[in-house]
């Protein structure tokens, strides 16, 4: 492995796993029970003399792995078994009992039930540690434990002697932090954990068979020494392969505070162990070290330029073009390019998002929410060698659930309950809350900008991260998309009619009244699209015409259909980044092909609601309809 000095321990293996010599079989309801599995069988007790053997690793030119159990001591305890637990014994060990040389133990032991069967030779079964065993009511030849970041052994009998074979190959690492606990995980899904291991042992030497259930692919230990000093120990049943490498995470106080990804494949046998060393100096924040295998992936329904996530976690999406499946190529890292809440509460940087990534194998942005989660709005890029974005996603955190309905309209268009970037639906009776009204999108363009911190106000959302700034010109689309805070725009007398985009396209957001084709600027997630003109339309008349319609100046919103929907009047941008109040423009994707430098709304203004038409360069809100 190439960034990590690692020392894979060579011993030989006591035992064959998988080899179904004799004696085949788990431990499930119908095997293995006899005729009558309801009825317990009476053994009678007996009293040996036993002696359990350390299993016999021999030497590398590195030794025995560290952490591996080479010698008893006393106080050590051993579990032994036959048919029933209810009869098992459990064994501690005294200085008395122990060879010299440490590798075998004697004891007497009363209260044995033998278990026999005509194709076995063994009659009793052994466990280590005790406290780690938790065999199953009729156990017969086998030994089980619970998930536990211990050493585990097993043995069957050859008359009085137990030579136990290790079950376990072991990981090993010093570091130095403020840690409490930590995971190992083996990426590409490699299970490593388990609520119960189970292994079959009835011949010392070829026959073992092993059961995990539930297996997971994370090992958690609840403790770490974190001293720079202090060996860890970090065991797993069985052989392993992790063809994808690992990702080893240490925690304060349940939040993830370093991170160590190594992607490259290796492999442990039982017996074997595999150091680390000081990983300390390697450990990187683990806000930015998302692995995807640890992610959620948010494009499972299809990718977009927005996604929603409701709940802490980690979460991936693949970084492609939009709504495409064109991957986007030269991408060196991520990063989040602003934060907001949507409203005047001041905002840390990464508090909405706690960290992103680009994972090259997998080809896919991964980021991660805070715990607890904070409801807001981010902006997150891809950018290359240079620095340069190439691509930029809006994260959309909301504080409550978004509900879909058509609201009565006649369209029969269903729409979301609120403005696209909008964390909570407005509420009628009160002023209405900044976090209800949404962001802000110049017509044709996929990235939002940062609206009002509160109702009728002019003054920006607190933010955290780059600043919008203004260009004073028009800007192509692939400008834009290289510079998602600027607003571009040239101002001119009256009207600010003069497009912001020097390419004109009456199909950056699709004319759905026509094609109903999501188009790859469109700037709502996955499943919906930006609403056409006819076929969402939510106002058809004048204001006192239409069905639920109200209208509150001094709370800013408004209400209309059946059930009734209700709005906030948000506001809009100018062209120099100053905002609008009193006024909510809604746009649809139709761009008038008469006046290209002009697109289709819908005006809330004076307690009236119509049709109308606005400049290209203002940023108005959207209300994303499905995408069916």
């Amino acid at each position: 492995m190439n960034m990590i000095m690692k020392n894979i321990y060579r011993i030989g293996i006591l035992c064959t796993l998988a080899l179904a010599v004799s004696c085949t079989g788990l431990n499930k309801a119908d095997e293995d029970w006899g005729t009558n599995p309801h009825v317990k069988k009476t053994v009678p007790a007996e009293t040996r003399t036993l002696t359990f053997v350390i299993p016999q690793y021999p030497i590398s030119d590195n030794g025995v792995a560290p952490g591996l159990k080479t010698a008893w001591k006393a106080g050590d305890k051993i579990i032994v078994h036959g048919e029933y637990a209810d009869e098992q014994v459990t064994v501690t060990l005294e200085a008395g009992d122990i060879s010299a040389d440490k590798k075998t133990a004697t004891k007497t032991i009363e209260g044995l039930h033998p278990y026999t069967r005509d194709d076995c030779h063994t009659t009793l079964y052994a466990a280590y540690p005790a406290e780690a065993v938790n065999n199953l009511p009729h156990c017969m030849f086998y030994s089980s434990f619970s998930d536990t970041n211990t050493q585990i052994m097993a043995a069957c009998n050859m008359e009085d002697t137990f030579r136990f074979q290790n079950l376990s190959c072991v990981v090993t690492f010093v570091v130095n932090g403020d840690f409490d606990s930590y995971t190992f995980t083996g990426r590409k899904d490699v299970m490593l954990s388990y609520e119960l291991y189970q292994v079959k042992i009835t011949d010392t030497d070829v026959n073992m068979k092993q059961y995990m259930q539930k297996p997971a692919t994370t090992i958690t230990s609840n403790a770490v020494a974190a001293d720079g000093t202090t060996v860890n120990y970090v065991y797993i049943p069985g052989d392993v392969d992790l063809p994808g490498g690992f990702i080893l995470r240490f925690y304060k106080n349940g939040e993830a505070v370093k991170s160590l990804t190594d992607k490259e494949a290796f492999a442990i046998q039982r017996g074997t162990g595999l150091d680390l060393g000081d990983v300390t100096n390697l450990l990187v924040d683990a806000a930015d070290d998302i692995d995807p295998s640890l992610a959620t992936p948010l494009d499972s329904e299809g990718n977009a330029n927005c996604y929603i996530i409701y709940e802490t976690g980690m979460y991936r999406f693949k970084a492609l073009k939009g709504n495409t499946s064109v991957p986007l190529e030269g991408i060196k890292d991520a990063d989040i390019l602003w934060e907001t809440c949507g409203n005047g509460e001041e905002v840390a940087e990464r508090s909405v998002i706690s960290g992103v990534s680009y994972d090259p194998e997998s080809g896919s942005v991964c980021f991660q929410l805070p715990n607890p989660v904070k409801p807001g709005n981010a902006l997150v890029a891809v950018k290359d060698a240079g620095g340069n974005i190439i691509w930029s996603w809006h994260i959309w955190i909301p504080e409550t659930q978004i509900s879909v309905s058509t609201f009565g309209y006649t369209s029969g268009c269903s729409m979301m309950s609120r403005n696209l970037g909008a964390l909570v639906d407005t509420q009628p009776g009160a002023i209405a809350d900044a976090r209800s009204f949404g962001l802000l999108y110049q017509w044709g363009r996929k990235d939002p900008f940062i609206g009002v911190k509160e109702a009728g106000s002019t003054e920006r959302a607190a933010f955290a991260g780059v600043a919008m700034t203004v260009h004073d010109g028009q800007m192509t689309q692939e400008e834009a998309i290289a510079q998602p805070t600027v607003l571009a725009c040239v101002p001119t007398e009256g009207d600010n009619r003069t497009d912001w985009c020097s390419q004109v396209d009456l199909m950056y957001w699709g004319d759905q009244e026509k094609s109903g084709t999501k188009t790859i600027y469109d700037p709502c997630p996955p499943g919906y699209r930006a609403p056409g003109r006819k076929r969402a339309t939510i106002f058809t008349a004048e204001g006192s015409t239409l069905a639920g319609w109200f209208y509150d100046a001094d709370n800013y919103y408004f209400q209309v259909g059946s059930p009734v929907s209700t709005l906030p009047i948000t506001g809009y941008m100018n062209c120099d980044g100053t905002y609008t109040p009193g006024v909510s423009v809604i746009w649809n994707t139709h761009m008038d092909a008469d006046t290209p430098n002009i697109s289709y709304c819908e005006l809330v203004k004076d307690g009236i609601s119509k049709k109308g038409q606005m400049a290209r360069p203002l940023g108005c809100s959207v209300r994303c309809e499905t995408d069916e």
